[in-house]
């Protein structure tokens, strides 16, 4: 397969992404029948799917080549999306609308019922790149970000499945009833559910794998490895100089092993203001031990859009605190300390048990007692 990076769409390439879909499903059976007029098919499909790569919460995913050349994209929403986005898909069709709507409709009844997921709505590869991998590649990086999140995921494909094919070697599986229009337009509802994260022992510990590349991989610790303060005076303090960080990169480094020392990488950390308060998060470090950030704890454990559009100025509270929450080495739930500052340089984000992610903060010199634990998860990136 030729060399294919996967990335995040840009919002200036949403009309050549909302086209290159359109073409995709150009000759597509079960498009042909939504719009059953050749002139308009393109046209229609392509103004659909600008009204789904502009909805909330989308997750639109692209591959590209060495020269920069898109060659597909994905295209995934949230169960709950914004309803009012039916109503603009109603706008864009025109004399269509009956049959977008008629799909709308019929999907609810395969979808499960109360369990969160994000469905596929868009999936294309250019058809010059069809059959060289890049398809799989997308939807892979795709699932593997949602297996990271503990998120399932749900999709109607426009071809009847016999279990093989690229969604049957991710994991899909028919759920709820076929949906049929006509004789030819048929949708086969799927499901995967999530898988659970990739976990590696390294040292004494377990560890979740959050992040692999071609040659490292981020790894966070399975559970609360101590209980410990951030910092051992209440004062203004950020990550660079606190107590918890010259612990993490001298005594706890040091109870490695030099084989297992060798393979862990010196990382360059950013330290970013708080994103609610704008309290300075202090200069970059270099670290081969690290806690985690509030915009990495929503990056890896699920992005419920709270972090950008908060609800209250308290705490990221949404589904994915079940993903979030964190116990110790006797399975008793703890809070969990993050190295972004709070509201102020002498309060610190945390993790609450019940997985809510506080981005106001905590006392840095929080003291840990057994009704109101609080403790640490190393993360760092080694060698693979």
């Amino acid at each position: 397969m030729q060399d294919v990076t996967i990335r995040s769409m840009r919002i200036e390439e949403l009309n050549k992404i909302a086209s290159l879909i359109s073409t995709g499903y150009y000759d597509d059976i079960f498009f042909k029948w939504v719009v059953e007029n050749d002139e308009d098919r393109h046209k229609v499909v392509t103004e659909y799917y600008k009204v789904y790569l502009n909805a909330k919460g989308a997750v639109v995913n692209v591959a590209e080549n060495g020269s920069n050349k898109i060659l597909g994209a994905s295209v995934w929403l949230p169960h709950d999306v914004d309803a009012s986005i039916y109503d603009d898909i109603n706008t864009v069709a025109g004399i269509y609308a009956d049959k977008f709507q008629a799909v709308a409709d019929n999907s609810h009844y395969s979808e499960p019922p109360n369990i969160a997921f994000y469905q596929l709505v868009g999936f294309a590869v250019d058809k010059k790149t069809q059959g060289t991998g890049v398809g799989a590649k997308l939807l892979k990086h795709s699932l593997d970000e949602f297996d990271k999140q503990g998120i399932s995921t749900y999709l109607e494909a426009s071809t009847p499945y016999f279990g093989s094919g690229v969604y049957g070697k991710f994991g899909y599986q028919p759920v709820g009833e076929l949906m049929v229009f006509t004789e030819s337009a048929v949708l086969y509802p799927l499901w995967r559910s999530a898988q659970k994260q990739h976990q590696i022992t390294f040292g004494e510990y377990n560890w979740v794998v959050l992040e692999e590349r071609d040659d490292s991989i981020l790894i966070l610790s399975e559970k609360i490895i101590e209980t410990k303060k951030y910092h051992d005076l209440y004062e203004n303090i950020t990550w660079e100089n606190s107590t918890v960080r010259k612990y993490l990169n001298d005594d706890f480094y040091g109870g490695f092993t030099s084989s297992e020392k060798s393979q862990i990488l010196e990382t360059k950390i950013i330290n970013n203001a708080n994103p609610w308060y704008n309290t300075c998060g202090g200069n970059s470090t270099m670290d081969k031990i690290f806690l985690l950030s509030v915009e990495e704890v929503v990056k890896y454990f699920g992005d419920s859009g709270q972090l950008k559009n908060p609800k209250i100025k308290f705490f990221i509270d949404d589904n994915f605190n079940d993903n979030r929450k964190a116990t110790l080495k006797n399975n008793s739930p703890s809070r969990w300390i993050l190295r972004t500052s709070g509201n102020s340089q002498n309060f610190v984000s945390v993790v609450t048990v019940d997985g809510r992610v506080s981005v106001t903060g905590d006392f840095v010199n929080r003291q840990s007692m057994a009704l109101f634990s609080a403790g640490i998860r190393p993360a760092m990136w080694i060698k693979r």
